[in-house]
């Protein structure tokens, strides 16, 4: 009895600020709605409430975007890019509920994304340069104690993501070349191909080295133009990189910086709606779509997650981009462990946060996936950049049943997104309105 009634009491207060951080969309109404969809899942393991996440900031950046964001390894400063002001950002969130602005790091160039070693000591982010300003491709390597850059290192080519390994011995840059979609109406291969470029890290900066990984030969599609997306590394430092128009996906170790796996992410069918006409009716069939995903990120048990956005297909009969629009858990070797169907765009449209205008253009676009182990527990957060929410699930042991547990409403086109489980935090950079979404983790009612 004493286990139900905390249940009943989670869903209580799970709903009532559900409501209220999305009452602008949904009204009084979605009040019972999000009863409908959390009751199940917040009673997870055998009656066991597994907390909730509740909005407690949302700070706006005072340049133009937050695009990607990492965070200190005491989870007290974040760092995020600014694209257009061509800046690395600094924001105090020792008190989560209100952020303060610590400084600007300018870049030469487009900051695509940033990363933090383990240590705390430096922070990297991977700059996309300008050749009409006579600008390389390079990481610019910040003193995370006072923001001054301690070194610049020349990339081979337009970087997209980074990733540091756990125990702070490589960096892994996806080089992507991104293909310009003006180009022969973005038509693939799109010369020069992209690769990876791993960077270790021994010594203080002034030594680490780079070594570039082939990628070419791989993928079935555009083999001499991978365009590669996104990097994950895992305990074992083994890279995972998504080639996302090339619906493959590629493991390299880092230590050899060899390839060690390759696959494709194949194909889904499920319902959806791919009709913008007003109405939000997944009575389509969206029929052996490419996954072609954008992040990924390695499980506890060595699986694969991967975002399946889309950015190349089109639908024949509309002429728009069609892609997986779900996740996937994948093995280590490609073998399909889960795959969430239509299910997330229905419970965003059940939340009254499906944009019927994106139907016809990659739904809701889910592309981003991040993982943090709260209390013992994975949640996995799926990020639909253009339903302007992350959805919150609970990872079980063998990975084959994730269970959906709610729906954080963010800001606009949650981009970066950012687990930090030492404070019960969880983040999403916006870059549609150049916000910081910040969301505490409550148990049994608190914190």
């Amino acid at each position: 009895m004493k286990t139900l009634q905390t249940c009943f009491k989670l869903l209580s207060v799970s709903s009532l600020r559900f409501s209220i951080s999305t009452r602008k969309w949904a009204g009084t109404a979605l009040l019972a709605v999000a009863s409908v969809v959390l009751a199940p899942s917040l009673c997870f393991a055998a009656g066991k409430p597994v907390g909730h996440f509740v909005p407690v900031a949302t700070y706006t950046v005072s340049g133009s975007v937050a695009e990607i964001v990492a965070t200190t390894p005491d989870g007290m400063a974040l760092f995020y890019t600014d694209s257009e002001q061509h800046e690395v950002g600094v924001v105090d969130i020792s008190n989560p509920r209100a952020p303060v602005e610590l400084g600007k790091i300018a870049v030469a160039g487009t900051p695509t994304s940033v990363a933090i070693t383990p240590n705390g000591l430096w922070a990297l982010a991977v700059v996309h340069g300008d050749p009409i300003d006579s600008e390389i491709d390079h990481v610019v390597v910040v003193r995370v104690s006072d923001g001054g850059v301690e070194r610049v290192i020349p990339l081979g080519g337009q970087p997209d993501s980074i990733a540091i390994s756990a125990d702070g011995k490589y960096a892994a840059i996806v080089i992507e070349n991104e293909r310009n979609e003006e180009l022969n109406e973005g038509a693939l291969p799109q010369l020069p191909g992209g690769f990876l470029t791993i960077v270790d890290l021994v010594g203080a900066p002034a030594a680490w080295t780079t070594r570039d990984v082939v990628l070419t030969g791989l993928a079935d599609r555009f083999p001499e133009d991978p365009e590669p997306e996104f990097v994950d590394i895992n305990a074992a430092n083994q890279a995972a990189v998504t080639l996302q128009e090339n619906n493959h996906v590629v493991i390299v170790d880092l230590p050899s910086g060899l390839v060690v796996g390759d696959w494709p992410a194949g194909t889904v069918t499920h319902a959806a709606d791919l009709e913008d006409d007003d109405q939000i009716i997944f009575d389509d069939l969206l029929l052996n779509a490419r996954r072609e995903p954008d992040a990924i990120a390695w499980t506890p048990a060595g699986n694969l997650i991967t975002a399946n956005e889309g950015d190349y297909d089109l639908d024949l009969n509309e002429g728009e981009f069609v892609g997986g629009r779900n996740f996937t858990i994948f093995s280590s070797t490609g073998a399909v462990v889960f795959d969430s169907g239509a299910e997330v765009e229905m419970l965003a449209a059940r939340a009254r946060l499906y944009n019927d205008g994106r139907s016809d253009a990659k739904g809701v676009e889910i592309e981003g996936v991040e993982i943090g182990n709260y209390a013992g527990q994975n949640f996995v957060f799926i990020g639909a950049e253009r339903g302007n929410f992350v959805a919150v699930y609970l990872l079980g042991a063998d990975e084959s049943s994730p269970r959906f547990l709610q729906i954080l409403a963010t800001g606009d086109r949650p981009e970066g997104l950012l687990a930090i489980p030492q404070r019960d935090l969880f983040v999403s950079a916006n870059e549609g309105d150049g916000t910081i979404s910040i969301f505490a983790r409550f148990s049994n009612g608190s914190r």
